[in-house]
């Protein structure tokens, strides 16, 4: 009886032993995994939540998202779209945990200049806000080029429906400094 005791209990230590390799090792396949997650795939997997997002000028910025690219995410915010780049985001809430595989379209490997060409093509009125120090600043127009690293912008003065087309009236922005943009939501 004792020695059927002891192999009991050695039995009980080596499946013990077993679980806590076997839990080891699924917690450092997890530490893994995660280290491949990216921000945009967390973007991409939470099409459709409503998120909150503080932006480098202070400012936060709520809406659902929408579209993504490789660089920028379009959130719905009221009766706006806002395009946002994402390097200008220090901090989100509302992303879901999960993440989505690897961008297989080609719209998720769209740049922010391809977004900002639909709306160029699309004439909408822009309020682009740009990285200017506090308070950032705004400049409100009609896309009229988009570069590979710049955009134009045409002014519409308040109660005008027309650009200024004047000479001198484009503003040249260059990408990197757009922290937003927002136009009515189509």
């Amino acid at each position: 009886m004792r020695w059927d005791a002891l192999f009991e209990d050695l039995q009980s230590q080596w499946e013990s032993l077993q679980d806590r390799a076997r839990e080891s090792e699924i917690a450092e396949r997890t530490r893994i995994d995660q280290q491949s997650v990216t921000l945009a795939g967390r973007l991409r997997a939470s099409t459709g939540a409503h998120v909150r997002t503080l932006q480098a000028d202070g400012d936060m910025v709520t809406g659902v998202v929408g579209f993504t690219g490789a660089d920028w995410v379009c959130l719905r915010s009221g009766p706006q779209d806002v395009i946002l780049a994402v390097g200008w985001c220090r901090s989100w809430e509302g992303l879901h945990r999960a993440t989505a595989p690897p961008p297989t379209s080609v719209g998720d490997r769209l740049s922010l200049a391809s977004a900002l060409r639909g709306l160029s093509r699309d004439r909408a009125l822009v309020t682009a806000t740009l990285a200017a120090g506090q308070p950032s600043t705004a400049v409100r127009g009609r896309i009229e080029r988009v570069g590979r690293d710049f955009v134009d912008l045409t002014p519409v003065h308040p109660g005008e429906l027309r650009p200024d087309r004047r000479p001198g009236g484009t503003t040249t922005v260059p990408m990197a400094a757009c922290l937003r943009i927002s136009s009515p939501a189509r």
